[in-house]
């Protein structure tokens, strides 16, 4: 509590400015519908900075970035390790120079195979083939890899899946669905060779050119 005696500075010219407002039925400086509407505007400005940010984060047509290149993501999964999950034999499309595989199909299946056609190959151990093999497959987190279906010292073309591991058919290698990386048995470097894609409406579009150009590692 001020003494009798004591003196406080009043600011006349803030007064003057309360009362007029009062008066004329607006709000003080610093208050009213104007700040809130900046206050709003730049709320909505840090809503669109952090979409764009977002939107970089996915990059073009949905896709992540990640260690390998780039990589699409489906709807995530649990596979059971009881219950091993064989690939499923589909026919693409083909349609100038790119392979289209449906991923409503690759979705439900979780893996899919199918044979490139006029494609003769020799693998280093001296297995030889008409065609080659091609896979994609849908890792726990969602994660779409498309790759060669090779197990190049095995001569493995077939896989499948077990919890959240690859394994292939011929010598049991497993890899890691999400990051191919070696787990256990003999082949751990020849994981299926991953390829490069893009994504097209409801398609995952293979580089048929690319694949034509594949060369067996070892």
């Amino acid at each position: 509590m001020k003494s009798r005696g004591s003196s406080e500075k009043v600011d006349y010219g803030r007064v003057s400015r309360d009362k007029k407002a009062r008066v004329i039925g607006t709000k003080p400086a610093g208050e009213g519908p104007g700040r809130r509407n900046m206050l709003r505007l730049g709320a909505a400005g840090v809503v669109v900075v952090a979409l764009g940010l977002l939107a970089l984060a996915a990059g073009p047509l949905g896709l992540f970035a990640g260690d390998s290149g780039p990589y699409y993501k489906l709807s995530g999964r649990r596979y059971d390790p009881s219950q091993p999950l064989q690939q499923t034999a589909i026919e693409p499309e083909y349609r100038d120079g790119s392979i289209y595989l449906d991923l409503a199909t690759l979705d439900r299946e979780g893996i899919v195979v199918f044979s490139l056609p006029d494609r003769p190959l020799t693998l280093p151990n001296g297995t030889s083939f008409e065609s080659m093999p091609v896979t994609a497959f849908v890792a726990p987190s969602g994660k779409v890899t498309a790759a060669v279906s090779f197990c190049e010292p095995c001569s493995g073309t077939s896989f499948h899946i077990r919890g959240d591991r690859l394994v292939c058919n011929a010598c049991f290698t497993q890899w890691s669905l999400e990051s191919l990386k070696g787990i256990s048995g003999g082949c751990m470097d020849y994981p299926p060779d991953s390829v490069s894609y893009a994504v097209d409406g409801e398609y995952l579009v293979l580089d048929e050119w690319e694949l034509r150009s594949w060369v067996p590692r070892g």
